[in-house]
């Protein structure tokens, strides 16, 4: 198969190369927000729906914003026809993804590489802040 990339919107973007399907900061909602009645909301639709997305093997989170960690998307691609993708995170958010049920997640801290079939991924450090609430500002 020849690398392909698909920009979804925002920060969705479905890769593929190396004989997977990858898919970063899945969002698929129509506000990035905890509740879908308030909070920022879509300019535009995504380019692809959950449905017509291929069987996603990985799926990268580079943080845990709304905007780049959206609990309906990652909730559903994790029961994906063809069985659950692998979700990389960073360091400190496996146990909200498995408070939610998904188990399928590996943890990386910075300059930490995870070989998926044949493509290595390594975790590099950003300047930018993370924050689901009001109390884990940076953690």
């Amino acid at each position: 198969m020849q690398p392909a990339v698909t920009w979804i919107g925002h920060a969705t973007v479905l890769a593929q190369f190396g004989g997977l399907n990858v898919l970063t900061d899945p969002i698929f909602s129509e506000r990035a927000s905890p509740f879908q009645s308030v909070g920022p909301k879509r300019a535009l639709p995504p380019g692809l729906a959950l449905p017509q997305l291929p069987h996603i093997d990985l799926v990268v989170i580079s943080h845990n914003h709304y905007d780049h960690l959206d609990r309906d998307s990652v909730a559903a691609l994790s029961q994906q026809a063809g069985g659950p993708p692998l979700f990389l995170v960073p360091m400190g958010n496996r146990a909200w993804f498995e408070s939610i049920g998904i188990r399928n997640v590996q943890e990386l801290d910075w300059w930490q590489t995870l070989r998926v079939g044949a493509v290595d991924v390594t975790l590099t450090p950003v300047q930018h802040w993370s924050s689901r609430t009001l109390t884990d500002r940076m953690k």
